[in-house]
C-alpha cells in the first residue's frame, strides 16, 4: 500500500470532521446535553497498536472496561468499513440512564441498556455514514449494530491482526458529565484505497497530491 500525503490525510481527516459533526448533534438530542467534537486524529496502526493505546488512554482503571458499539458498512464500489463507537464501561451506562431517564444506579449493563446502548450506536454511526455517503454521492449499506464491553486487552480480538488500519479518532465529550468516547473507522487495505480516492475526488485534490 502506498503512502499518502499531508494533504491527502489533512482531507480525509475533514471529510470524517464534517460527517460526525451531524452524528454529534444527533447525540447531543439524545442526552440533552452539549456534545464537544475534538480535531480528528487520522492514522494508519495495526489492530494490537490500537489495542495498545486504548489500555494505555485508560490507565488509572485496572483493568480497563470499554463499551464498544459496531457495524459494518458496505457500498456499492466494494468498500468495506467497521464503523465503531466507543466509550468508557461508566459512560456507557451514564449514557443509558440519561436515554432512558432513569437515575436507578447500575453496576454493570443488562440486556435492556444493551438494547437502549446498539440504539444510541444505530443513530449516531448511521448519522455520520449517512453523512459521508451523501458527501461521496454513493450508498452505504450498514447492518445492525452489536454491543461488546470488555476490558480494552480484548475488544478488538475478532478484528484482522495482519492489516493496518485506517484509524480516525474523533473525541466527542460530555462536559457536564466529565464523560468521553470516540469513533473508530476500521478499513482493510483495498478500503483505504478506495475511500481515499472519494475523499481526493471530494477535495478536488491536485495530481501530485495523489502521486
Amino acid at each position: 500500500m502506498r503512502t499518502f500525503s499531508d494533504l491527502e490525510m489533512d482531507a480525509l481527516a475533514e471529510a470524517f470532521n464534517l460527517s460526525l459533526g451531524e452524528a454529534a448533534a444527533t447525540f447531543s438530542a439524545i442526552v440533552h446535553e452539549e456534545i464537544e467534537l475534538s480535531v480528528p486524529i487520522v492514522e494508519f496502526i495495526s489492530r494490537d497498536e490500537l489495542t495498545r493505546r486504548l489500555q494505555g488512554d485508560k490507565a488509572d482503571q485496572d483493568p480497563t472496561r470499554l463499551c464498544r458499539i459496531n457495524q459494518s458498512f458496505t457500498g456499492s464500489d466494494g468498500l468495506v468499513t467497521d464503523a465503531l463507537l466507543l466509550f468508557p464501561e461508566h459512560g456507557s451506562l451514564e449514557i443509558v440512564r440519561r436515554m432512558l431517564g432513569d437515575d436507578t444506579p447500575i453496576d454493570h449493563i443488562t440486556e435492556l441498556e444493551q438494547d437502549a446502548l446498539a440504539e444510541i450506536g444505530n443513530i449516531i454511526i448511521n448519522s455520520c455514514m449517512s453523512s459521508l455517503a451523501n458527501l461521496f454521492g454513493t450508498e452505504l449499506i450498514g447492518s445492525l449494530p452489536r454491543v461488546q464491553c470488555s476490558d480494552a486487552a480484548h475488544l478488538l480480538d475478532d478484528k484482522a491482526a495482519d492489516n493496518l488500519i485506517l484509524v480516525a479518532r474523533i473525541g466527542m465529550v460530555m462536559s457536564a458529565h466529565n464523560l468521553s468516547g470516540f469513533v473508530l473507522f476500521l478499513m482493510d487495505v483495498p478500503s483505504v484505497d478506495q475511500f481515499m480516492a472519494r475523499v481526493a475526488h471530494l477535495f478536488r485534490l491536485p495530481s501530485a497530491a495523489l502521486q
